[in-house]
């Protein structure tokens, strides 16, 4: 039986009189991978930071395990929560003035050698400073630095941006091979079709800031609504 991990309930979020998210409604089951995917500008990153507790939103409820609203916490408790997330960022977010093994070492664990093996890089690369890798590279220690703290929830954003199509089938298929291995729930926004058809169990669209359709991404092309079909074949 599926379990709720996540659950999000009538969410909503301005910036300023831009509405970004209104109303929004999702759920995010445990052990399980999830796809956000919609038009540029229609809230998908503001939606996986107010999850995290990033971003702070005007209105609604986010509710995990046994917290009935994140919105609720303290500073400590708030830090807490933010600890149980793994977050691989668009641009990995390395610094770059660090040492692959200095920047890995800003989640607290020394087992370095393993997690390069489990993103398949050389040990040869701890170091290396970021700006001296390739982009396909960079991604993989991003990956690496956010699975190193054993997070319960992995955040991906835009994993495959800026790589060429065989790197970004590398990629997908490496996450793929880590998300079931090491069963952690994993939403991911992205642009990238074939990310969705490689990894994720369900898939979330967006547009004009609410959920229009949620199902299992092997059936999207079979009983996508209309938004969702343009969007998949460059019609939006």
């Amino acid at each position: 039986m599926r379990k709720v991990k996540i659950r999000i309930k009538n969410l909503s979020k301005n910036f300023g009189d831009k509405v970004v998210l209104k109303n929004l409604n999702l759920d995010v089951y445990e052990s399980e991978s999830l796809a956000i995917i919609g038009e540029s500008g229609t809230g998908k990153s503001v939606l996986t930071k107010c999850i995290d507790g990033l971003e702070d939103y005007d209105s609604g409820i986010i509710s995990y395990e046994n917290i009935n609203n994140i919105k609720n916490l303290n500073t400590q408790k708030k830090n807490e929560y933010l600890g149980k997330f793994g977050i691989l960022f668009q641009n990995a977010a390395l610094l770059d003035s660090l040492t692959v093994e200095e920047n890995l070492k800003f989640c607290k664990n020394n087992n370095f050698k393993k997690i390069l093996n489990d993103v398949a890089l050389p040990h040869s690369l701890l170091n290396k400073y970021p700006n001296n890798l390739s982009i396909g590279v960079q991604k993989r220690i991003g990956l690496a630095r956010a699975i190193l703290k054993s997070p319960e929830i992995l955040i991906l954003d835009e994993p495959t941006t800026g790589l060429d199509p065989i790197i970004g089938k590398q990629i997908n298929s490496l996450i793929k091979k880590l998300v079931k291995e090491k069963k952690i729930t994993t939403i991911t926004v992205t642009h990238d079709m074939q990310s969705v058809y490689e990894f994720s169990d369900y898939t979330a669209f967006i547009e004009k800031g609410s959920i229009s359709w949620y199902g299992k991404s092997n059936e999207i092309k079979k009983k996508g609504n209309k938004s969702l079909l343009n969007f998949i074949n460059g019609l939006y």
